[in-house]
């Protein structure tokens, strides 16, 4: 009898060793499925956050609306026409005209220079613009219907 109570209560041990090492091994590939979530889920945080920053020039440049464009354009036009009021030889002088691409940046509405120059590709703008719409006039330099046309297209490039 006792032998019969021995022999059960070893069977019942080594059922509960068992399951003991069963439950184990499943609260560990749990911990393990859980840790390889919390690393995705990490990863996944990371990459979000990565393409806000990316994408938040992109949304700032389409946030500004027609008005402001239509301002900034203005505004370049005139400075465009006082600076070839100065002549050919203040122009042609990357110096002085880059004094001059600085003043008319100051100018603009504060919803651009928020934007950035660099983003908005501004100083290469106003260079191009430079050849664009002065390199054609022979004698004095000056804006025409047709040169704010091209400086209207290319402000409004800029917001692209």
């Amino acid at each position: 009898m006792f032998k019969d109570i021995k022999k059960k209560a070893e069977e019942k041990a080594s059922e509960v060793k068992d399951v003991t090492a069963s439950v184990g091994g499943k609260v560990a590939d749990q911990a393990k499925n859980l840790g390889e979530y919390a690393s995705d889920l990490a990863t996944g945080a990371v990459k979000t956050a990565s393409d806000v920053a990316s994408s938040t020039g992109k949304i700032a440049k389409g946030a500004i609306d027609s008005v402001i464009i239509s301002l900034a354009t203005k505004i370049v036009v005139r400075s465009m026409k006082k600076v070839g009021k100065r002549g050919s030889s203040y122009i042609s002088d990357d110096s002085k005209y880059g004094m001059f691409v600085d003043r008319t940046w100051e100018m603009l509405p504060l919803p651009v220079r928020l934007v950035g120059r660099d983003s908005l590709g501004y100083d290469a703008a106003m260079f191009t613009l430079r050849n664009t719409v002065f390199g054609k006039d022979d004698d004095e330099p000056e804006i025409d219907k047709n040169d704010e046309g091209i400086i209207k297209k290319t402000i409004k490039g800029m917001f692209r």
